[in-house]
């Protein structure tokens, strides 16, 4: 009897695995993982890593990027186990990846510079300084061109969308620096953009009264 007693514990404390869809905030599956209620979120992460490869790899083992797992509105925190966010089978998770500690600015000297808070170190500059023209304006000389307006991040931190007096917007690459897109298409300078919480389009605001 204490033979089959401890055999049934031993049955019932074994994980049952799971299978559980991944979502990114725009409700898009990325991968379906095979956990277990045990699985912890440094788990999850090291498995997540190894499904997407490179796709999602640099994002996720960055060591300036924190990831961030929910179910529904409860957030895994690190070392808590999926049973505790209520995980089951099928249960769709959801993942989000921030910058740590990270602002951008934007200024009038053409650039936007990411920054840490913390240590006030500059770890990016997008842009190069310089001014496209001057022009004479009642007897004043005026720097315009490419001042910066408005610089925002992306949700998952890995872009950025700046605004600019040229009429433009861009996005920038954040670990590189380098442009990904200019958007064309106001016929004055833009006074803001950004990003929407999904990260799938942008938005910006012009002098020429309109929103795009």
């Amino acid at each position: 009897c204490l033979q089959i007693v401890a055999l049934c514990k031993a049955v019932t404390c074994t994980p049952l695995a799971m299978s559980v869809p991944v979502l990114t905030l725009g409700g898009a599956v990325v991968t379906t993982l095979d956990v277990t209620p045990s699985s912890k979120l440094e788990d999850f992460c090291a498995q997540f890593r190894d499904a997407v490869g490179p796709r999602l790899g640099n994002i996720t083992g960055a060591a300036d990027l924190r990831p961030h797992l929910f179910h529904g509105g409860v957030e895994l925190l690190p070392g808590s186990q999926l049973a505790s966010a209520g995980v089951k089978e099928g249960s769709p998770l959801t993942f989000v990846v921030t910058a740590a500690s990270r602002v951008v600015s934007a200024s009038g000297d053409g650039t936007a510079k990411i920054w840490n808070p913390e240590t006030g170190d500059c770890l990016q500059t997008l842009g190069t300084v310089g001014w496209e023209k001057r022009v004479t304006l009642q007897g004043r000389t005026l720097k315009t061109g490419r001042e910066m307006i408005s610089a925002a991040f992306s949700p998952d931190g890995s872009l950025v969308l700046s605004g600019s007096v040229d009429c433009t917007a861009k996005i920038w690459d954040v670990q590189s620096g380098e442009t990904v897109h200019t958007l064309h298409g106001h016929r004055r300078r833009l006074r803001s953009a950004a990003f929407s919480p999904d990260g799938m389009l942008a938005v910006t605001a012009s002098d020429d009264l309109t929103a795009k």
